[in-house]
Parts: structure tokens; C-alpha cells; sequence
């Protein structure tokens, strides 16, 4: 989570922040009490490996030319032209292998004459996107290919619209990247995670894709319209990082009527994740795009305003130490100057108060406390002296850790007798959030990312605990929302395990902490998704002395920590170790 509590016996020491904000981005250490378990799959090929298949062979029987259409789908780096090869004239008019991905695990070599069958196994598909889709079930498994005689040679007739690669293959010349999206009020962006193309194809292919609209319209918009597409096929970068984005097919004459912030502010997240890129020049049909009082070059990092962890993102530590609300600083922490930053007795909870379960909104100007005993939920701000301590919600069983959104909507979970209750508390009342999945199941802990589009849960059942996550869909003429049915997110855990604590680490990726023994527990980072995911997407950290609970946060270069027996360990760093001391009862970054 971003906020955390801590056992009893756990208690920051004040001046922590002296040494943990001056971290950069997770990485896996490799000595001390915090152990790298490795990464790699032994079934992935070499990156960067070239690959020029063969073509037709003359004299080739069917079940020989299915095997080498196949086998062109592997050239490397991404191209289908050779495939195309094995089809007849008519087929390969009609081909599109772009409007999708097809992985596979296994494939059993092709048999037939004039109808070949393929079978694969452990198959996924991907959309035109690069969006994950789905398992393909046994039916979907079976390829069958019409074959007939062209001139003196057998050729395939017709072919799946999609790339039909091994897994590996894939894992290795796709890269993951996140579609940036507006949410339903346009105030954010919702990332959409999506596997692209390596090298010079990447940038273009990230464009094709925000031009093919959000994968699910209920979620996220687009403010490009329908119709654009890229001229001239390419998005190229030039020797200054210079990214040249050229759209054609507006729907209107006058491209000022289409040209918003909000698009921009689309591109410029989306092509930022490619290190080479500093600014773009955009065109639609012809006509260069600029900002209000701009240039023609945009610089990458415009649409701050819409950054999908939100425009005004606090990257402070918080705490509580002895009923006080505290916030870190270069070289300490010091109270806050609300309500619940005054001494015992003075507007603060108390020093004898066990405030273990707490929330600061994403700019670091609200608290919300949640009471010892889970049934009354309080909020105030954080920095206003004159300001009270106000019970939104009273008369819950129990209630989990909050979380704020980006919008500073604050999303509960009560743990009653027939199961979680999800709520949304945005003006007024809490309004109930239907979440099939996890309402009404045994929930340990939720999160919920900041744009308000994810919600993620432990569940704990008699194997075990598992970690699942729902898309959010909101109204917005009723300000409500409900949430997609849950689907779990494969750990590869041994059975019975038990997930400890979880936190964002980035818009799409959780920070997930499980015990293996009583003195040894490992930090998995993954991704919130279905997919079946390779090692290559996830990181596997072993940390000793009992480790108990994590504190993160999404925006980038902020240390990923964990609190093992009396120590607060940073993983972006191992020689960082903080003892704790007696009196933090919690502590957190910002929703």
C-alpha cells in the first residue's frame, strides 16, 4: 500500500527522510539481508538476435509450407513480409497480420494435405493495440489451413488475422509500454498496458495505438477522433530526439477544432517512454500542432497537468508518531501544522493512540484516520491549524487502510459480517461500489490506483491468499461507479502462501511483500494484470529479519520500502538501515 501500519514494536527514527528521498528508482540489490532471487527464463531467446527466415522452398508439400509460414513469423526484427510468401496472391491481399498477437507455449508440428492443422498450446491473444486479450481456449487452439495449388506449388489460402510467434519469441522482440488515456472527466490519464514492437518500430507503433482509441470505452477516452492515422507510415525520431508525429484523415477542414491539450498531453506521456525522444513536432494533414504561446516542437514532458499520478503529487514521507501527524523533509520529520499535528489533547489523536490504519491524499494536503477499533473513519486537513477533525463515516465493523484518488475521492473498504463493502466517499454520503469478486468476499487489503480505474484486492481463502483486480467503470451523471468482475493476478506462488502487505510502485505495477519463512520473505513487483507474465516482467527481492510491511508509491524515484525487525530497509539502496524506534505506529507515502 502507500500507507502502512507497522507492528508495536516498530517506530521510525525522526530524520529518516535525511537519507531514504535521495533514492532513485527500484532496483534489485544483490548483498546483505536483502537478496536478489534472479530473474531470466531459460526458455527466452537472446534479445537483438537477427533472424532472416526462408521463404517458400519449390517443391514443398502443405504441411512443409504451414511449417515455414509459421516458422517467417519469427523474423527478427518484427516483420511479416516473408510469411507472407506462403500465401496465396488473393491471401496475402487480405492478410492483416497487424490487427493482432497470437503467443504460444508449444506447438505440435503441422499435419494434413489440403487442409493442414496447426495445434498450439499455453496460447494468449493481443489486440491491434498490443493489448492482452485473452487465453485462448482448446477450440481456439486449432489453426486449420486451407491449402491450394498456385502455379506448381501448394500455398495457404487463407490465415489468421494476427502474428502467431512462441511465447519466448515474444517476450524477447515486444516490449511493454502503457496508451495514455483520459479518464471519463478528462482530469487524468489512465495508462492502458499494452506489448509493442522493439527498436525503430516502437515510437510508431505506441502512436497506431493511441490512434486505435482506449480498449474499453466504459474506462477511458480518447481526444483523438476516429479517422486520424500516420502518414507516411513511420514515426521518425532524428538525431536531436526530435520525434516527427505526421497524422492524416481529420474529419474537419480547420485542424484547430480537433486539436486539444488533452491529445497532446496523450502523445507526450506515451512517446516519453522512449529514452531517444525529447520533443515532437505534430502534424494533421499538413498542419503543425502547437501549444497555447508555444513552438513547433513540444517538449516531452508537456501534460503535466494530466499526469496519471497526479498533477500535484506529494513525494513525502508521513507518520504518526505518538498520536501526531508528522511529514518528512530533507533532514527530518516535523509536525504538521493541522489538527492532527497538535500534541495529546490538543487536536491530535493521542499519544496513547494506535493509528495504524491511515491514508494522505496524493497532494499531501488531507488525512484520513481510521479509528482503533475500525468503525469510524475521520479526515482533516493537513497543514490547517483552525481546522476540525470531522467523522465521515461511523457505525462500520471494520474498516480497511483508505486510500485517496487523484481527484481526492476516498475509497473504503468495510470488512462486515457478510463480506467487504467497497464505498466511495467524493461529497457527502460514501456511495456503495459493487465490485463482483470482492464484494461480500474476505478481503485483507485493497488499493486503489490514483486515476481511480484499478482496484485491487487480497482475498484470503482456505489455500491461501490471492491477489485480484478489477477495472472501475464510473457514471458520470451520478458520480457512482462499480467495478468490472475481479480477476486474479497470477504471483506463481506455492499454495498456501500468504501476501503480507502490497503497494503501487508505478500506474500499472504493484510492489507485492509474502512470507516464505518465519525470518525470510521476498518483494515481488509485477504487473496488474491477467496475463501470464515472463520473468522478464517482474523482479523477485528476498529480504531477512521478518519483514512485515511495505511503503511506496508510484511516482518515480521514490525508495521502495520495507520494515523488517526493528530496521526500515530502502531496496532501491541496501546499505540504507534505519532503526525504529517505540513511538511511529504508522507511517506511509501519499495515496
Amino acid at each position: 500500500m502507500t500507507a502502512h501500519r507497522t507492528r508495536a514494536r516498530a517506530g521510525l527514527l525522526v530524520g529518516l527522510l535525511a537519507t531514504l528521498l535521495l533514492s532513485a528508482c527500484v532496483q534489485m540489490p544483490t548483498s546483505g539481508p536483502v537478496v536478489s532471487a534472479g530473474q531470466g527464463d531459460g526458455d527466452e531467446t537472446e534479445v537483438g538476435a537477427f533472424y532472416e527466415p526462408r521463404g517458400p522452398v519449390p517443391g514443398a508439400t502443405g504441411v512443409e509450407v504451414v511449417a515455414g509460414f509459421l516458422e517467417a513469423m519469427k523474423a527478427a526484427p518484427v516483420k511479416t513480409s516473408v510469411a507472407a510468401e506462403f500465401l496465396t496472391e488473393s491471401a496475402q491481399r487480405r492478410w492483416r497480420p497487424e490487427r493482432g498477437s497470437v503467443t504460444y507455449t508449444d506447438l505440435d508440428y503441422p499435419e494434413g494435405q489440403s487442409r493442414v492443422r496447426a495445434v498450439i498450446s499455453g496460447a494468449q491473444a493481443y489486440d491491434e493495440r498490443g493489448t492482452w486479450s485473452h487465453v485462448l481456449d482448446e477450440s481456439e487452439s486449432e489453426i486449420v489451413f486451407p491449402m491450394v495449388m498456385e502455379g506448381d506449388e501448394w500455398r495457404i489460402d487463407d490465415a489468421p488475422d494476427a502474428l502467431i510467434v512462441p511465447e519466448s519469441w515474444f517476450n524477447s522482440w515486444f516490449e511493454s509500454a502503457s496508451l495514455h488515456f483520459l479518464d471519463p472527466s478528462g482530469s487524468v490519464l489512465v495508462p492502458e498496458p499494452v506489448f509493442v514492437p522493439t527498436g525503430d518500430q516502437f515510437a510508431t507503433s505506441l502512436v497506431r495505438g493511441l490512434l486505435s482509441g482506449p480498449p474499453d470505452e466504459r474506462i477511458s477516452r480518447s481526444a483523438f477522433p476516429e479517422g486520424l492515422r500516420v502518414a507516411l507510415n513511420s514515426v521518425p525520431i532524428d538525431g536531436r530526439g526530435m520525434a516527427e508525429v505526421a497524422l492524416e484523415g481529420a474529419p474537419t477542414d480547420r485542424t484547430d477544432d480537433i486539436v486539444s491539450e488533452e491529445m497532446v498531453a496523450q502523445l507526450t506521456w506515451t512517446l516519453r517512454q522512449e529514452p531517444r525522444i525529447r520533443s515532437l513536432r505534430v502534424t494533421i494533414d499538413g498542419r503543425s500542432v502547437t501549444l497555447p504561446g508555444g513552438g513547433l516542437e513540444i517538449p516531452v514532458d508537456a501534460g503535466r497537468t494530466l499526469s496519471p499520478t497526479g498533477s500535484r503529487a506529494s513525494d513525502a514521507l508521513f507518520a504518526f508518531d505518538e498520536g501526531r501527524l508528522v511529514r518528512g523533509g530533507p533532514g527530518e520529520l516535523e509536525a504538521t501544522r493541522g489538527p492532527l499535528g497538535a500534541p495529546g489533547g490538543e487536536g491530535g489523536v493521542g499519544a496513547d493512540a494506535d493509528v495504524s490504519r491511515a491514508a494522505v491524499s496524493v497532494d499531501g494536503s488531507r488525512v484520513a484516520v481510521v479509528s482503533p477499533d475500525g468503525s469510524t473513519l475521520s479526515t482533516a486537513p493537513v497543514d490547517d491549524a483552525d481546522a476540525d477533525v470531522v467523522p465521515v463515516v461511523s457505525g462500520a465493523t471494520d474498516l480497511l487502510t483508505p486510500v485517496f484518488d487523484a481527484e481526492e475521492r476516498l475509497w473504503m473498504l468495510d470488512r462486515t459480517a457478510g463480506g467487504a463493502r467497497v464505498s466511495m466517499l467524493s461529497d457527502g454520503a460514501p456511495t456503495a461500489v459493487r465490485v463482483p469478486g470482492v464484494s461480500g468476499e474476505n478481503v485483507r487489503a485493497m488499493l486503489v490506483s490514483r486515476d481511480a480505474s484499478r482496484l485491487v484486492a487480497v482475498i484470503s481463502g482456505p489455500t491461501g491468499d490471492r491477489l485480484v483486480f478489477s477495472r472501475l467503470i464510473h457514471d458520470g451523471e451520478s458520480g457512482g461507479a462499480r467495478g468490472t468482475r475481479a480477476r486474479d493476478i497470477d504471483l506463481d506462488l506455492d499454495r498456501g502462501r500468504r501476501l503480507t502487505d502490497l503497494g503501487w510502485v508505478s500506474p500499472v505495477e504493484l510492489a507485492v511483500l509474502t512470507d516464505i519463512t518465519e525470518d525470510l520473505a521476498q518483494v515481488l513487483t509485477v504487473p496488474v494484470s491477467a496475463r501470464r507474465t515472463s520473468m522478464r516482467e517482474r523482479s523477485v527481492t528476498r529480504v531477512r529479519d521478518g519483514a512485515t510491511d511495505l511503503a511506496s508509491s508510484p511516482l518515480v524515484g521514490t525508495p521502495l520500502l520495507v520494515v523488517t525487525d526493528g530496521a526500515v530497509r530502502d531496496l532501491t539502496d541496501p546499505a540504507r538501515v534505519l532503526t525504529l524506534g517505540s513511538r511511529i505506529t504508522w507511517f506511509g507515502f501519499p495515496s
